[in-house]
């Protein structure tokens, strides 16, 4: 297997698979994000082969001692599920956020949520979300649940 690298990036590097994995069949313009330029949001890449195979985008929901970031458009190129990308990326992403948020003073407590589609949720189980939702349906998507992990 080709050697993946981890690494923050820019918006549009990911775009095209967040629309081609999350929003099949749609225009690319369905996959941004109302705050993918604010300044808080952070993007993730997982590289190999020379193009990115794998992506994630967290976004900042609250501000203070309770910090949150939302999850979204996390999403891996099919040929390459099942390999460990979408792992290393979380766990990456997690890592620079982490660190991101223990250097801010007003901090104390951070947590990252997502509306996990109905299929993912035993993978982030695995990497210790945990369900705080019951199903709920989002128009055109499908099935999710509310997830989230403490991870301050």
């Amino acid at each position: 297997m080709n050697e993946i690298r981890f690494r923050e990036t820019p918006v549009e590097e990911i775009l095209g698979l967040r629309a081609r994995e999350l929003r099949a069949g749609k225009p690319l313009e369905s996959a941004r994000f109302t705050e993918d330029h604010e300044p808080d949001t952070m993007h993730f890449a997982a590289c190999a082969a020379g193009r990115v195979v794998g992506c994630l985008t967290l976004i900042k929901t609250d501000a203070g001692a309770a910090s949150s970031w939302q999850l979204r458009g996390m999403a891996t190129e099919k040929a390459w599920q099942q390999k460990g990308v979408g792992k290393g990326l979380l766990f990456f992403a997690e890592g620079r956020l982490r660190a991101h948020a223990s250097e801010q003073p007003d901090i104390d407590r951070a947590r990252i949520w997502c509306n996990a589609r109905t299929g993912a949720v035993p993978f982030y189980t695995r990497m210790g979300y945990i369900t705080v939702s019951e199903e709920f349906h989002i128009e055109n998507i499908g099935p999710h649940y509310k997830m989230e992990k403490n991870i301050l």
